[in-house]
This record gives structure tokens, C-alpha cells and sequence, in this order.
């Protein structure tokens, strides 16, 4: 018997293609790819090749992050996740972003149910999701468990998780799993939005999974890791990837299996009737999404954990806004690269779709230097299950040298700020917008949102220049 498990996850409300950032011979390389037109032509092809013993599963970070995805409150991202024919999903930690009672209302739109075993009621201790289904796929009973991850409240803004108590999850699968089993299903399954640094933890803690579907991370997993008899996959971010898993079952447990992580390029024809969804979704905001705001001589792109150029012009608009010494921006991974040539307010929103306003503050050298401190342990804690998510907190006007194997507390070996070594007791304004787990009693909002802040600059600079530094911080 075989079975397929057919995985999209972190599509970020990216509907349509995009240009997407590859490596080649060492050089980065840009094409067009994703969108649920393609995808649909895909899973409609496994569906067929199958006789429908598959299975489509969603990782979660669906519904946030584009401008259409913002102005709805994720219900322009519904009714395509419904049309492409998602048959579970978990909630990722940007489902949370329009606040726990709108994520319930999109929920409730949805065709398929959300799972999570670890997301209880602050007050009632109650789950807030169902923690687990069983499917029968080609006559096999599968067991599913979601399981999200607890930097919604722990690390994200609290009204993302207002009301809600989380917990690292483990626990929770693991009874969830002995549940599912006792159940007599074939194969258990867990959907994942932990991060795949903590579901290879997770697949050590919890040997009984057979399939466990990362996301978070937005890792391209060419093929599966192996934990045990855990098969681990993760199928990379913004809809340009669907990961498949076919299952050679026989005495009730999987024996056999082929991977293939597939890319979702311009040799694939868009789904007519996806793409007629789509475009119904996204038609009130195109004249929007394409308005030209600039241009940029660098390609803007997320792809690097320590600097980004899509972050350099960030933190750029931030210093030329407000004069400050220093300015930090989200260590963020989501956002679609943008070529070098024009900008579109489309891009703009999907850069920082939360818009957030800029404000100034004063910090000590000795806080900023904490602060470095408190995100590099964040992206390369020891313990898997201390890592928050995310990358290196994006900065200009600082250079660190820095050792990431040591400790917490020890790895900012030296610290400029202004081109100078910083001084400890020194005050320095610092720009910055939304919140950056900032602790200040004196932040001066300016006015202008982010996404103004970045229009005034490309105005400024035709064309910007945000290229890699390699300066803010050098690894030694």
C-alpha cells in the first residue's frame, strides 16, 4: 500500500509567482517562481497519479505577510487556500499576527481544520484547537497531530497571544501520539511550526512519530531527515516549493519512501481555476501592489542569517529619517526577493507588512551591546528549544566581531558603533520601529510608519544601495 503526503508551509500569503533567490556555481541566482495556480497543477497531478491516497497539509504562516493579506486581516488569503483543496493545517506563529479572536474568525472560514495540542485558554486552561484528527487516505488510517510554536508568547508582540498560554509542545505530542495510537492508526503524523532545529528535538523526544512536517524555519530539505524511524521534511517558504512523501505501507507501518522537494517554477503551467481564484482575491489591490516607489541598484533579499540587503535599506530609511546613531529592524525571514531595478509598493508591504511606526530612543552602549547579545542567543542558542526563531536583529551604524559558539553573554568579542569602539556608559540614539523587545521610558514616536520611511528614502536615492557590508557583523 502507498500513500503520499503532499506539504506546503510559510507561504506568507504569497498567492501568485514571485521572483525567488537560488544558489548556482556560488552565485546567487533569481527566478520566477510559486504561486497556488502552480502548485494546484501539481497537487491536482499527485491527486491523479495517486487515485487520491494523498494528502495536502499546510505548515502554517499562511494568511500574513503581503499588503492584501494586512488590509484583510488574512481573509484575502482564505478563499485560495480553500480553492487549492488544504485538507489540515497548523497555525503558525504569523497567524497570531491579527490577534487570537481574528485568527479564530479566519479559522472558521476555512474548509479544513487547524491543529495544535499546545495552545490552551489563559483562563479556562482549555485547548484552543483541536490537538489532533485521523484521515483515512487510500483506505489507511493516518493520525495527525499540530503542534505551533511558542514564541507567540513568549517573544512576539502581546496581542499576537492575548488570552492564550503556550508551551513547548512536548509533552503535549507526545500524548497526542499515544492517543493517535491508541486509535490503531497505520502511521502517525505531526505538522509542525516549531522550527526544525526543535523537531529534530522533538523527533528524539517523541520516537513513536513516522512523519514529521516541519516548517517555521523555511529550510529546503532536498531530502529527509532521519531521527530513529522519524522521517523529518521541510519544504522551504513563500509558495515556491511543495514537498511530497510517498509511503510504501505494509503490516500497518511505513517500510519504504521517496522524497522530492519540488520546485515550482515556469516549466509548470498555472491551474486555470486556481488561478481564476486568485486573481478574484487579489483584483481590489493590484492597481496598489503595482505602483512604482523607486528603484534599487542591489537586489533586496532575506537569504543571509547575520546582514540582508533587504534589511540594509531598512535600517538605511530608519538613520536618514531620524539622524540617529543606531537603527535596528526585525531579524525577519519572510518577504520575496525584489531584483535590482524598480520597487513597487507591493514589495514595500511585503518587506514589513505590520508597518509599524518608526520611533527614536537612548540606549547605553552597554544595552545595545545586550541586546546583540540577547538575539544572537536567540538564532544560536546550544539548546535547540531556547532558539526563538528568526535571524540576527538587523542594524546599521554598528560593527560586532563576533564568536557564535560561545556562550550567551560572550560572543560580542568587539563592539563599533559610529565607527568608533563603542563606550559602555555612553548614551546613543537608536531608530527603530514596531516592537524590538526595546525597554526604554523615553521613546519619541516620529510620525512616519515604516513603509513611508522607505517611500521618502527610495525617493531620496535613485536607485538605493543596500548591499552587503560584510562589516556588521564579521564571525571570528
Amino acid at each position: 500500500m502507498n500513500i503520499t503526503l503532499i506539504q506546503q508551509n510559510d507561504i506568507h500569503a504569497q498567492l501568485e509567482a514571485h521572483w525567488e533567490y537560488f544558489w548556482q556555481a556560488g552565485q546567487p541566482l533569481y527566478r520566477r517562481t510559486g504561486g497556488l495556480a502552480r502548485a494546484a497543477t501539481v497537487v491536482n497531478q499527485i491527486r491523479e497519479q495517486t487515485g487520491g491516497a494523498c494528502m495536502l497539509v499546510d505548515g502554517g504562516d499562511a494568511i500574513h505577510g503581503t499588503g492584501p493579506a494586512q488590509w484583510t486581516q488574512g481573509a484575502a488569503i482564505v478563499p485560495a487556500l480553500n480553492a487549492l483543496g488544504v485538507e489540515l493545517m497548523t497555525p503558525g506563529n504569523w497567524e497570531f499576527g491579527f490577534g487570537p479572536d481574528i485568527l479564530r474568525r479566519r479559522a472558521a472560514e476555512l474548509a479544513f481544520p487547524m491543529l495544535a495540542c499546545n495552545v490552551f485558554n489563559a483562563t479556562s486552561g482549555k485547548l484552543a484547537f483541536a490537538p489532533t484528527a485521523v484521515r483515512t487516505i487510500g483506505g489507511v488510517p493516518v493520525g495527525f497531530a499540530g503542534v505551533t510554536t511558542p514564541i507567540v508568547t513568549q517573544q512576539m508582540p502581546q496581542p499576537f497571544g492575548a488570552g492564550l498560554r503556550m508551551s513547548s509542545g512536548v509533552e503535549q505530542v507526545r500524548q497526542a501520539v499515544r492517543d493517535l495510537r491508541r486509535d490503531q492508526v497505520a502511521l502517525v503524523v505531526v505538522l509542525s511550526h516549531m522550527g526544525l532545529p526543535q523537531d529534530l528535538h522533538l523527533a528524539k523526544a517523541v520516537p513513536d512519530i513516522d512523519v514529521l512536517l516541519s516548517a517555521h524555519t523555511h529550510d529546503r530539505l532536498a531530502q529527509p531527515l532521519i531521527v530513529g524511524k522519524t522521517l523529518v521534511i521541510q519544504s522551504g517558504f513563500s509558495g515556491s516549493f511543495l514537498g511530497r512523501l510517498d509511503l510504501t505501507l505494509a503490516k500497518g507501518q511505513a517500510v519504504g519512501h521517496t522524497h522530492s522537494l519540488i520546485t515550482l517554477d515556469e516549466s509548470i503551467a498555472p491551474d486555470a481555476a486556481m488561478q481564476a481564484a486568485v486573481d478574484e482575491s487579489l483584483r481590489p489591490y493590484r492597481s496598489k501592489l503595482a505602483e512604482v516607489v523607486g528603484t534599487t541598484a542591489t537586489a533586496l533579499h532575506r537569504m543571509r542569517v547575520l546582514e540582508s540587503p533587504m534589511d540594509n535599506l531598512i535600517t538605511n530609511a530608519y538613520l536618514e529619517l531620524t539622524g540617529a546613531d543606531v537603527a535596528f529592524s526585525h531579524g525577519w525571514r519572510y518577504g520575496a526577493p525584489v531584483p535590482s531595478g524598480p520597487v513597487t509598493l507591493g514589495d514595500l508591504w511585503q518587506m514589513i507588512p505590520t508597518n509599524p511606526e518608526v520611533f527614536t530612543t537612548t540606549l547605553s552602549g552597554a544595552e545595545i551591546r545586550d541586546r546583540l547579545e540577547e538575539s544572537l542567543e536567540s538564532v544560536f542558542a546550544a539548546d535547540p528549544m531556547q532558539q526563538k526563531g528568526g535571524y540576527v536583529i538587523r542594524t546599521s551604524g554598528i560593527s560586532a566581531r563576533v564568536r557564535l559558539n560561545n556562550p550567551y553573554g560572550a560572543r560580542v568579542q568587539q563592539l563599533e558603533i559610529g565607527g568608533a569602539d563603542y563606550q559602555p556608559e555612553a548614551a546613543y540614539t537608536v531608530a527603530s520601529a514596531g516592537e524590538q523587545d526595546i525597554q526604554a521610558d523615553d521613546k519619541q514616536n516620529s510620525g512616519v510608519h515604516a513603509i513611508d520611511a522607505l517611500r521618502r528614502y527610495l525617493a531620496q536615492h535613485a536607485p538605493v544601495n543596500a548591499e552587503l557590508t560584510g562589516a556588521k557583523f564579521v564571525v571570528i
